[in-house]
C-alpha cells in the first residue's frame, strides 16, 4: 500500500488525480484516457489564483475548465477518498496550506450518485462493484499464471471462469484453483 500511495503522488504532495486513475485502472479495470496536451498541471496555474487553497480546492478549481470536467468528476472523488494518506502512506488528518494546518475533507460523490465521507466508506462503495473487482483480479492472476497479457480471444474463458466463481463470491483460493484447472492454463 505505501508503495502504491507513493507512486501515485508527487515528491512534495499527494495527487488525487493519479490515485483516482490508479484505482480505476488497476482495481476496477477501467481505461482512463490521457489528458489533452494543452491542459496545465495544478502547479502551472497562476500562483495568485491558488495561493492559500487546499489541494482539494486547487483540484476543484482545475475542474472548472470544460475540457477537464468530464474526466475529473470521475477521477477526483476516488482520489480525495485516499487523501488521509500522505505521499508515503502515513495517515494524516490535516494538510499544510502555507503556514496553516487544515483538516482534510476525504468525502466525495461518484458519477453514479454513490457518496462517501472517508476511506472506509469509499471501500464499501467500491465493493458494490464486486463483479468488476473480481474480473480485474481474475485477469491479473490469469495474466501472471499464463505469463502474458489477457487478449480479446480470452474473453469467453474469462467469462466462463467468472461464472464458476460467482456462487463462491469470487474467493481468491477458488480463483487460483479454477485458473489452475482451466484449459487456458493447462494448455499454455
Amino acid at each position: 500500500m505505501p508503495a502504491t500511495l507513493a507512486a501515485t503522488s508527487f515528491p512534495n504532495r499527494t495527487s488525487p488525480v493519479r490515485r483516482g486513475v490508479w484505482v480505476l485502472e488497476q482495481i476496477l479495470g477501467e481505461r482512463v484516457p490521457s489528458p489533452p496536451p494543452d491542459i496545465p498541471e495544478l502547479e502551472e496555474q497562476e500562483h495568485k489564483e491558488i495561493e492559500g487553497l487546499t489541494l482539494r480546492q486547487r483540484t476543484e478549481l482545475h475542474q472548472t475548465e470544460a475540457a477537464c470536467r468530464n474526466c475529473h468528476k470521475v477521477l477526483d472523488p476516488i482520489g480525495f477518498g485516499l487523501e488521509n494518506f500522505d505521499t508515503t502512506g502515513r495517515w494524516r488528518n490535516e494538510e499544510n496550506v502555507g503556514r496553516k494546518s487544515v483538516p482534510i475533507q476525504p468525502g466525495g460523490t461518484l458519477p453514479d450518485g454513490s457518496t462517501f465521507t472517508n476511506v472506509i466508506e469509499l471501500k464499501k462503495v467500491l465493493l458494490t462493484y464486486e463483479d468488476k473487482l473480481a474480473k480485474e483480479l481474475l485477469e491479473s492472476l490469469l495474466s501472471y499464471a499464463l505469463g502474458r497479457t489477457i487478449e480479446f480471444s480470452d474473453a469467453d474463458d474469462v467469462e466462463s471462469l467468472l461464472t464458476k466463481l460467482k456462487p463462491d463470491r469470487y474467493r481468491v483460493g477458488s480463483m487460483i484453483r479454477e485458473i489452475a484447472l482451466s484449459p487456458l492454463f493447462r494448455t499454455k
